[in-house]
């Protein structure tokens, strides 16, 4: 038998109550070249960790990152997911799968090789959980790790990341008190009312919007616009482009409440469950999390990343046509003179053509506008604070239990049509439920593992 390769404890950040801790760690080769890691686990559940480092030179230990570390691990491995139940667990490690040695008989450097184990509250998760949610994806399959370096094949190498999974990005915002709206900000809008909002619960959110690919994956068929004057799409008239731009022309209604673009269900909106044949009801079904869109609230927080009024969400102050992302006056275009055959520099962008926000998030201005859960009112009353304007007895009117004959949702983030003062953080918009068009589009959030 093969000797042990080395030991190494590893300790978990703070948590707010109780602090789950791996420690024990055993790294074993046996004569078949897998490689099985022990560990015991106190205060669980936890979310579990892996990373396999080197001794390189002297005491200096190296991450053979996580593309040579994933794909040798077994499927049901508890590794960079959630373990329950204290005590000793078993983690398998296939190196000849993954990161193969210049040994002839597969061995590993004795000595130089070690396994980190690190276990996270479950109200403090890893920075990022990677989501499979192609048609072959299995419930309850989701992966997390620490941060963007440690996410397998770069936040933006993999393009899985558009296409066949989703890679979310946490944000915690419990108890955070910040102020919501504008007041003075250049090209402030009337209805961007300054209020202070004390968010109740964490959230991750898409790093990405969703793209026609991921809709594809979810719901067996490309965003259709139903509507004849939506005739125009990437979707129909360039597929060398459009897997990973925005899926466009997807009305609110058949994201939550039905499965058809024009036809709103009260019972399935929020906070109810979403309608099942909806684009969240499958993706829900396909990965047992609560998929969902976020508030307009949870979506300006994350849209901010932690900035104030005046600044765009990379921290630089707002100046006329240097919004980070994409509108009319960078390779968008204005209303009817959009050509949904262009190339890449053109209409929508590639999700992920721009920088990201400081908290990793992308498009946050321009490209799509994005849906939110509520429904719109021109002055956003102060009492709502944090809460989505939907009355939780009748979902079809506001918070306030108020409606209108012509009811809407709001959208954020402004649109590649629009200029550079409407993809600010705090300007809204709005439009029906039933309304496709080609610059409305959305992104998701889910809670937190419990």
């Amino acid at each position: 038998m093969k000797a042990y390769l080395s030991i190494f404890v590893a300790l978990t950040a703070a948590a707010v109550l109780a602090v789950p801790v791996a420690e024990n760690v055993t790294f074993y080769q046996d004569n078949v070249n897998a490689v099985t890691i022990t560990y015991t686990l106190t205060e669980t559940p936890a979310i579990v960790t892996l990373d396999i480092q080197t001794n390189v030179t002297g005491d200096v230990w190296a991450s053979i990152g996580n593309d040579n570390i994933v794909p040798g691990l077994m499927p049901n491995s508890e590794a960079n997911r959630k373990v329950s139940g204290s005590g000793t667990h078993t983690i398998i490690w296939r190196p000849y799968r993954s990161w193969p040695t210049d040994d002839p008989e597969g061995n590993l450097p004795a000595g130089r090789i070690r396994a980190v184990v690190t276990a996270w509250a479950m109200d403090n998760p890893p920075d990022y959980m990677v989501v499979n949610i192609a048609s072959n994806a299995k419930p309850n399959t989701w992966r997390y790790y620490p941060d963007a370096g440690s996410v397998p094949g770069g936040v933006l190498g993999n393009e899985a990341y558009r296409k066949t999974a989703l890679l979310m990005r946490k944000i915690l915002a419990k108890d955070v008190t910040w102020m919501m709206g504008a007041i003075g900000e250049n090209g402030r809008g009337t209805n961007e009312t300054s209020r202070a909002v004390t968010l109740t619960n964490d959230y991750y959110m898409a790093v990405f919007e969703t793209t026609q690919e991921q809709w594809r994956q979810v719901t067996g068929g490309w965003p259709v616009a139903e509507s004849k004057n939506n005739s125009g799409s990437y979707t129909f008239t360039n597929a060398a482009y459009r897997a990973m731009r925005p899926a466009q022309n997807i009305s609110y209604n058949e994201i939550r409440t039905s499965d058809s673009y024009n036809t709103y269900n009260a019972c399935n909106d929020f906070p109810n469950a979403p309608h099942a044949d909806s684009f969240l009801g499958k993706l829900r079904t396909r990965t047992g999390l609560d998929f969902d869109l976020p508030g307009e609230a949870q979506w300006e927080y994350a849209c901010r990343a932690g900035m104030g009024e005046g600044l765009w969400n990379d921290g630089t102050v707002i100046v006329v046509d240097e919004m980070p992302g994409r509108h009319n006056g960078n390779g968008g275009a204005l209303g009817n003179g959009i050509d949904f055959s262009c190339g890449p520099d053109h209409g929508t962008a590639i999700c992920g053509s721009y920088a990201s926000n400081g908290w990793g998030l992308y498009d946050m201005h321009g490209n799509m506008g994005e849906w939110c859960l509520d429904w719109f009112q021109e002055l956003v009353p102060k009492g709502l604070d944090y809460r989505v304007n939907v009355n939780p007895a009748d979902p079809s009117k506001r918070y306030d239990g108020t409606a209108e004959s012509y009811a809407q949702k709001v959208k954020r983030g402004g649109n590649y049509g629009y200029t550079y003062t409407a993809c600010r953080s705090s300007s809204r918009n709005k439009d029906g439920p039933q309304v496709q068009y080609y610059n409305i589009g959305c992104r998701v959030i889910c809670p937190f593992e419990r």
